[in-house]
């Protein structure tokens, strides 16, 4: 990733020394997942909306409810253009890594989604020892980073390749999986798409980390461009408008300021 960021660097040196009048704007085509359960609409809504605001014009193709595996080899591939994913090390090295969080930690900010007869099983958690006390399995898809977060902190808990199919997993109690850790920004709209699952509504477990933009490695002014646009949303506001705008909503329902938090050791 060296190069990149001597790519980065020689970009914006360009940018800035070229007349007003002189750039025109780009047309950009983007390649991106999308999922029936809506959760894509933010980060295609910031990308759009980034680079409308700064005069580029871009067409976002959407690849529907990929497998999350299969979408990181298509990412290397260039067969996707942009992936939404909490930071690594390892990633960094696979591809671009726009380093601009995301959600403002929201994705960071963990709740427990939970069979409905559940529901208050984890009220008398009040920390990390209570919660593992409790000895409750979580699930997760294969990879994850959340996988990192639980192995760090000595919690149980599960891989599954299909990630989606954790829902009716932890719906049946017969799966070896009592809960679907979720962030306070995805969380609201899954009771209502899967039936027997409720969202605990006692604690909230943290960890320090956010979602960054990836860009394919067969995209580097696609990477230079969007970090570009992505500082100038940050700084400007437009990103914390956007969040509000998909996710307010939420955040009320949620109730994050009631809960107990439970601090997770985040690895590096």
């Amino acid at each position: 990733m060296q190069l990149f960021h001597i790519f980065i660097t020689l970009f914006t040196l360009i940018v800035t020394i070229i007349p007003a009048g002189v750039a025109r704007a780009d047309f950009v085509t983007i390649r991106v997942p999308a999922y029936s359960d809506g959760t894509h609409s933010y980060f295609v809504d910031l990308l759009t909306t980034a680079l409308s605001k700064e005069g580029h014009l871009a067409t976002i193709e959407q690849v529907s409810d990929i497998p999350h595996l299969r979408e990181w080899t298509m990412l290397e591939a260039g067969e996707l253009s942009v992936l939404w994913l909490s930071r690594t090390r390892q990633r960094d090295k696979r591809y671009f890594p726009i380093p601009v969080n995301l959600t403002n930690g929201l994705v960071g900010k963990r709740i427990l989604l939970v069979p409905s007869d559940q529901r208050e099983a984890y009220k008398d958690v009040k920390t990390l020892r209570d919660f593992k006390g409790l000895g409750k399995t979580g699930g997760f898809g294969t990879q994850w980073f959340d996988v990192d977060i639980w192995k760090a902190n000595d919690l149980p808990y599960l891989e599954v390749p299909q990630w989606r199919l954790l829902y009716n997993m932890v719906a049946e109690k017969s799966r070896g999986v009592d809960y679907f850790s979720r962030g306070l920004n995805e969380i609201a709209d899954d009771t209502t798409l899967h039936s027997g699952l409720v969202i605990e509504p006692h604690i909230m477990l943290v960890y320090d980390r956010d979602y960054i933009f990836y860009v394919s490695p067969t995209r580097p002014k696609l990477a230079a461009l969007l970090l570009t646009v992505l500082e100038k949303a940050r700084d400007s506001g437009l990103m914390d408008q956007l969040i509000k705008k998909h996710w307010a909503k939420s955040l009320a329902l949620l109730q994050p300021e009631t809960r107990t938090v439970i601090p997770l050791h985040t690895p590096q």
